[in-house]
């Protein structure tokens, strides 16, 4: 059973010199999207705080950061998925039961 959850995720940015030949540094982008995780794949559970570079930056600004953010391993095939969702141990529990 697929339960829908909305993960906080980075992707990496290179930022260019000014006259776009060559890349000085990576940067993380943050940002939120929906996922659907099948609950049977869970492996743990954990709170998680929010990444200070994640708060720098600024997320959205309807995320409610007194939610809380927890921490899933998910087992994918052979290999096993951190994925940071917004909403705490106990939120995370209620979806999934």
């Amino acid at each position: 059973m697929f339960i829908p959850f909305y993960e906080i995720f980075y992707t990496n940015k290179t930022d260019w010199a000014t006259d776009g030949t060559v890349c000085n540094t990576f940067k993380k982008v943050w940002d939120i999207r929906e996922i659907w995780i099948n609950k049977d794949h869970i492996t743990s559970l954990v709170e998680s705080p929010l990444p200070d570079s994640a708060v720098e930056q600024g997320l959205p600004k309807d995320l409610i950061k007194e939610a809380g953010f927890s921490r899933l391993l998910v087992q994918n095939g052979t290999q096993t998925q951190s994925v940071l969702v917004v909403g705490g141990p106990k939120i995370v529990l209620k979806k999934l039961n």
